[in-house]
């Protein structure tokens, strides 16, 4: 049900509070950030009773969620800026005229914007250098005589009233009951930009300098787990998960991250965060202790005002641009070995405007038997700068020696100059490794790590990335016929319940592999430091089984004394990022 912008409820309300009460006593309502109120506005000579929104806050609730009746009008007002003034309806009960007007009064653009049961929805309007954007009923532009390049004059002026607009700022307001006395705009709160599209997504808080302290983004968090990183993020930021919870669908802190930033001398090593439950949001801003400073704890209420859209779009991985000045190349993604090897197959006859950019999880592992007549670049990252470095074009047949200082190298088709500033897709900036990492920690139940990387405070040993056996046959092929693991690397079977006892052998494996079996908390409970490769004449008969000995859910598999060497026992745990460790049959 839409709410009409007049405000007869809430004078009702108030009204029947106050009557209720001692009457030489004023009542100050609540004022939440969303509530509306009215004023008096002029627009070519005719009155209306105006709701005029300054903020986001303000312009999201109007949006979508105000209906406008005879005599009355929305007002947007925005701050100059270089991006194009957009307004987008999910709804719109009743047609209205949208008039985007710029600071000099002159109407830039006057479109009809019909009800949702006249066609399908969203709409977006949009218009360049707009201050004010008047929705009135349908027809009254006209017969406010107002078409595109027509003087708009209000009084009192709204050109003048946008110089006080606020940015396209979302407002996090954190509650410390679930009933404040106090007014929420009152409470602590910061200003988060709204990530919608999927390269805002991706930039998430990379190259934003225009930031301040207690500003960051906001992500629209689908359903499920989530994870991040802070790789080519400045400074120190605070960040929290927020959830869905309770019989009203409140919204609370699931998890707080404070004084967190980007550290690790590789994709690799850079630190991973994690929703610890399926989450509806990620909000993430410029600073150091705001949690601590405003006495801000877990599971505390949050309110979320200024939000004017639905979800945001997950980075996709085809039809990426890459530009070297003003040329563009449209790239898709290689990054299995699969991938890899089918690009390389196809690179020599690639066709113009085209390319292919193939990743790795980490820059030790670039190599690449080139086919030949390709054309292959290597990409040098330092920080948040990407730049061709070598170049390997019209390749002989055979091995690149090359050592690479990225994780990513360029197809390209012939012809291409590499001429003008690389830009290089926030896509594949961001991309994380595609191996789960994995560390384990000696810490006993009560410091149980849920939602990061342990530290070495927290008793962190050891790091490593590992495939992952989720079906059957994954976990039946298991390290069959390798002949060597990369350092820190290995497998990990996941089970779908706990298992009275897990049993493994070593049935036509060609190296020696320890294994730890773990329950279902992540708890270490038995771990055979060799386990043999046999002698591949063995019969099924007489292969050793290696046994959990109790309750398992997960095993790992890494070299022989892997564990030995990194010091790990029985009891210690693994972490298990949350999506696998409440990952249900």
């Amino acid at each position: 049900m839409r709410r009409s912008l007049t405000l007869v409820a809430l004078a009702a309300f108030v009204l029947a509070v106050a009557a209720c009460g001692p009457t030489e006593e004023a009542i100050d309502p609540v004022a939440w950030p969303f509530m509306e109120t009215t004023e008096k506005l002029s627009i070519n000579g005719k009155p209306f009773d105006a709701y005029v929104a300054k903020t986001e806050a303000h312009r999201a609730r109007a949006v979508n969620g105000l209906a406008i009746k005879e005599g009355q009008a929305i007002a947007y007002l925005f701050p100059e800026q270089e991006e194009p003034v957009r307004l987008k309806f999910e709804t719109l009960p009743d047609p209205v005229d949208l008039v985007f007007v710029d600071a000099a009064g002159k109407a830039l653009l006057v479109e009809s914007v019909p009800a949702f049961t006249q066609t399908s929805f969203p709409h977006q309007y949009a218009a360049k250098g707009a201050r004010v954007v008047l929705q009135l009923r349908k027809g009254m532009a006209k017969d406010l005589n107002i078409s595109k390049g027509a003087d708009v004059k209000t009084e009192p002026s709204l050109t003048e009233k946008s110089k006080e607009a606020a940015p396209a700022f979302a407002e996090l307001f954190f509650l410390r009951s679930e009933r404040p006395e106090t007014k929420p705009e009152n409470a602590p709160s910061v200003q988060l930009k709204v990530l919608e599209k999927a390269e805002e997504v991706a930039q998430f808080m990379k190259d934003r300098d225009d930031l301040k302290e207690g500003q960051g983004v906001l992500l629209l968090i689908p359903t499920g787990y989530h994870e991040f990183w802070l790789k080519e993020v400045k400074g120190k930021v605070c960040a929290c998960y927020l959830e869905r919870a309770g019989q009203f669908r409140s919204i609370v802190i699931s998890s707080m991250y404070e004084g967190i930033e980007a550290s690790g001398d590789s994709d690799l090593a850079q630190p991973v965060y994690y929703s610890p439950t399926p989450a509806s949001y990620l909000a993430i801003w410029k600073g150091s202790d705001f949690f601590s400073k405003h006495g801000i704890e877990r599971r505390s209420p949050v309110v979320i005002s200024g939000v004017n859209a639905t979800s945001s779009a997950q980075p996709d991985y085809k039809n990426m641009e890459v530009k070297f000045g003003e040329t563009r190349l449209e790239a898709d993604l290689a990054r299995t070995d699969d991938a890899r090897k089918a690009a390389l197959m196809r690179a020599p006859g690639m066709q113009a405007g085209k390319a292919t950019v193939l990743a790795w999880d980490d820059p030790s592992h670039v190599e690449i038997d080139a086919p030949a007549g390709a054309n292959l670049w290597y990409i040098k990252a330092d920080g948040g700068k990407y730049t061709v470095g070598e170049k390997f074009n019209d390749t002989k047949a055979g091995r690149i020696a090359a050592k690479a200082s990225s994780r990513f190298v360029l197809v390209v088709p012939s012809g291409v100059e590499a001429t003008g500033e690389l830009k290089f897709p926030y896509v594949l900036r961001d991309l994380r490794p595609l191996l789960t990492p994995m560390t384990f920690y000696r810490a006993r139940a009560k410091d149980v790590v849920t939602d990061r990387w342990p530290t070495a405070e927290q008793g962190m040993l050891a790091r490593a990335r590992v495939e992952l056996a989720l079906t059957e046959s994954e976990q039946r092929q298991g390290l069959m016929y390798r002949t060597s693991l990369r350092e820190n690397h290995g497998m990990l079977f996941i089970y779908d319940a706990e298992q009275p006892e897990l049993t493994y052998w070593m049935k036509n494996c060609r190296m020696n592999l320890s294994i730890a079996y773990l329950d279902a908390r992540g708890v270490i409970v038995k771990i055979h430091q060799v386990m043999k490769a046999p002698d591949p004449s063995t019969l099924d008969a007489d292969l050793e089984r290696y046994e959990s000995g109790e309750m398992a859910k997960y095993a790992v598999e890494f070299e022989e004394r892997w564990f030995e060497k990194n010091k790990i026992e029985v009891g210690d745990r693994m972490f298990i990022p949350p999506a696998l460790l409440n990952r249900q049959p």
